[in-house]
């Protein structure tokens, strides 16, 4: 029996259906520029558009199809090169830029042969995270990339590149994702998930994927509540509240808890601003926004100073206090 080849992207038809129509015209751009917030899934269509590229077929039924799937989706395809940010040795999470060494690796790459004679894909995952010597880099490649090759980055906006470099390449951006595909995609992912469960992430995410199964997978919803909780006590500061939540996101091995939480309390922040900008005084908004930048840097210098998480959180959240 064939094995079936993967599912195609939920949510992104429209963005396939322009891959496709290019690929079919015989007149396939070199370089795409996928666009789109973090964890809509930009990786995942990357990885679809070179299955067929690399099977040189639309035939999803195809023998070519689906052994190019296999290959792919382990990341062994020889014809395949997939960057993206390195992990740090000392911290064991990612680094937060993409060293111009990754990029200078497409150059030997594509120096060799296919070796299926076909097609060569790139794929520069995170793009947005090169500096500029990185930038640099990929410019000259997408300049003038040796024939039958196919250049795919992904960025979560199209302005952290270079003008040079967004010029070169076709941009396909893509929308956040309905509440539709994103039920379909957490009910395969956990199938023991409520339809209230469900609803929850989705409403919390944004539209990101990405985002909705890291708050699952993490376990921070729980967290989630008791955090609104403590807020809502405002301007009264339950301290040993405080201290005992900061405690658990913050210990050793749960970053993605506290990555999911600190991000939720600076959207939570963020949606006060609106408010603040329909309903309130000027004033009352330069206030918001004030509020909100210093929060988010705090939570930032957690990341880039390696501030103690537990105290980032709290100094935040006294910051919130401060600012009522």
């Amino acid at each position: 029996m064939t094995e079936p080849t993967s599912p195609l992207p939920l949510g992104h038809e429209a963005a396939i259906e322009a891959i496709r129509a290019a690929y079919e015209s015989a007149r396939m751009p070199h370089a795409w520029l996928i666009t789109g917030i973090e964890g809509i899934g930009k990786a995942t269509l990357a990885k679809h558009i070179a299955e067929f590229m690399l099977a040189d077929s639309l035939d999803a039924t195809s023998a070519a199809r689906h052994s190019a799937q296999r290959l792919v989706m382990a990341e062994t395809h020889p014809d395949l090169l997939i960057l993206r940010r390195p992990m740090d040795e000392r911290t064991g999470e990612q680094k937060a830029t993409l060293p111009v060494e990754e990029v200078l690796r497409i150059a030997a790459f594509l120096h060799k042969t296919a070796t299926h004679g076909g097609w060569r894909v790139v794929i520069l995952d995170e793009a947005h995270a090169l500096n500029r010597f990185g930038q640099n880099a990929i410019l000259k490649i997408v300049e003038e990339p040796p024939p039958r090759t196919l250049i795919l980055l992904t960025a979560t906006t199209a302005g952290a590149l270079l003008p040079t470099i967004r010029s070169r390449c076709r941009l396909l951006p893509l929308a956040p994702l309905e509440a539709a595909p994103m039920r379909a995609i957490l009910k395969q992912a956990a199938a023991h998930l409520s339809d209230a469960e469900a609803a929850e992430l989705i409403a919390l995410s944004g539209g990101s994927i990405g985002f909705a199964l890291k708050l699952l997978h993490s376990g921070a919803l729980p967290f989630y509540h008791e955090m609104l909780a403590i807020l809502k006590g405002l301007p009264q500061l339950d301290v040993a509240r405080l201290h005992k939540l900061a405690d658990q996101i913050a210990r050793k091995g749960e970053s993605e808890r506290f990555d999911v939480l600190t991000a939720l309390l600076i959207e939570r922040l963020r949606t006060v601003v609106q408010a603040e900008a329909t309903q309130t005084p000027m004033g009352h908004v330069d206030l918001a926004l004030r509020l909100w930048d210093k929060v988010r840097a705090t939570i930032h210098l957690a990341d880039t100073a390696n501030l103690d998480r537990k105290l980032a959180f709290v100094t935040a959240m006294n910051e919130i206090r401060a600012g009522i």
